[in-house]
């Protein structure tokens, strides 16, 4: 029985009757047709990973959409990502930010065409224990502004402990998480608080552009709701939970935990005339504290007070 060569399964040959030519002929078509199913399952391989980098794609794409629907969901019910990492505490500092641009934005710079009720600021001036006089003459707006804005954030924080109070277990406060999600019915509480500020406000400052006023009091409703957010969820959640801390007036400005507006070399003749945003902070135990954001404060010149007294009475008894 003659030699058997196997080229391959379509080329079997009889070893003397196979020349060299033909044999060589027969394995570049052999090597020719491996090349080919080579390059189709290249190819086939190729548009796999094209098809798996596809739908990688599309599944991050799902992942940071259902991310940003969590943190929207967060922040309208209240509930915020434990603060643990330098990228949350820059989210919450700018949360506070926010909330301060928009307490802000809602009392106004008061002006253009609004007026200010002196006589009524004037009751807040002395509930604050402020030092300045104001007159409709000279009305100082800066320091009238600062109170407007500690007033209004104090009486929501003070209409949210109402409210808060009479709930006895979390079941409550999920109630209520619930209720600022539905916050266009008028009989949530966040509604409600909002038109009792616009009202309050009304008796400060009268705004006299029509469009001005609606769109100032669309704001509280954000207002109010940002401040519920922040003072009564996000600080909570914290380990260790985070405080915050109003300063009394005539205390001694430190810059390291408060900002305003003064000349650094002033520094020691000033003393607190109001605290218009609170001092947020984070316990560091046993005796110390981080601050997370400095509390705003309006400054009051001592030394200028005194020789403004001084003066006072010299020129009094001078008449005399």
């Amino acid at each position: 029985m003659a030699n058997v060569t196997i080229i391959s399964n379509n080329y079997i040959k009889s070893s003397n009757e196979t020349t060299q030519p033909q044999m060589e002929n027969n394995i570049d078509i052999f090597l020719e047709d491996d090349n080919i199913n080579i390059q189709q399952e290249k190819e086939l391989f190729e548009l796999q990973c094209n098809e798996l980098e596809q739908q990688l794609k599309e599944i991050k794409s799902q992942i940071q959409s259902l991310k940003q629907k969590n943190k929207d969901l967060e922040k309208k019910v209240g509930i915020a990502t434990n603060f643990n990492s330098n990228d949350d505490n820059i989210i919450f500092n700018n949360d506070i930010i926010e909330l301060h641009d928009t307490l802000e934005n809602y009392v106004t710079n008061l002006k253009p065409k609004i007026d200010v009720n002196i006589n009524e600021v004037k009751k807040l001036l002395i509930k604050y224990g402020c030092q300045s006089k104001i007159s409709y003459k000279d009305q100082n707006k800066p320091l009238i502004k600062a109170v407007l804005q500690r007033h209004v954030l104090e009486e929501i924080l003070a209409q949210a402990d109402f409210y808060f109070s009479r709930s006895n277990n979390i079941n409550n406060i999920v109630v209520y998480q619930n209720m600022i999600m539905t916050s266009s019915d008028d009989d949530n509480f966040i509604h409600i608080i909002s038109k009792k500020i616009n009202r309050m406000m009304n008796k400060y400052r009268k705004i006299n552009d029509i469009k001005r006023k609606k769109y100032v009091n669309s704001l509280a409703k954000d207002l109010v709701l940002n401040v519920i957010r922040i003072f009564y969820f996000n600080l909570l959640i914290q380990e260790p939970v985070i405080h915050y801390h109003w300063f009394n007036n005539n205390e001694k400005i430190n810059k390291s935990y408060m900002k305003g507006s003064w000349d650094e070399d002033e520094i020691e003749n000033l003393v607190v005339e109001i605290c218009s945003f609170p001092l947020i902070l984070k316990p560091i135990y046993p005796n110390g504290f981080k601050v997370c954001t400095p509390a705003k404060v309006f400054p009051f010149h001592i030394m200028k007070q005194n020789l403004a007294e001084n003066l006072g009475t010299s020129v009094g008894q001078n008449i005399s």
